[in-house]
């Protein structure tokens, strides 16, 4: 999935930027709505949503227990138990 953000700049002027791992890509709004529109991307209306979107994901990968921990405890405690942990995580961090 390709993510891209707006913001616009000091002349006033509105920019795409794609967010690449050590890299950003520039490209015109029309090509990003279509590839939007495809299900081939998201677009965040800045940075700061865009951020915030990733933030939580990267919170909740810290507190989720390890998957060795996390098979173990549905081995032991059964599913519901299981679902209870990782619901705590995900309410602890919710989706902005």
């Amino acid at each position: 999935m390709r993510i891209f953000y707006k913001y616009t700049d000091e002349d006033g002027v509105e920019h795409v930027t794609e967010v690449m791992e050590g890299m950003q890509q520039t490209m015109p709004l029309s090509d990003v709505e279509a590839l939007v529109d495809s299900g081939e991307a998201l677009l965040y209306d800045t940075h700061d949503e865009l951020d915030e979107t990733i933030q939580y994901k990267t919170d909740r990968s810290i507190e989720y227990p390890k998957i060795e921990d996390q098979l173990d405890k549905m081995y032991h405690d059964g599913f519901d138990a299981w679902k209870e942990t990782i619901k705590a995580v995900k309410d602890a961090n919710p989706k902005p």
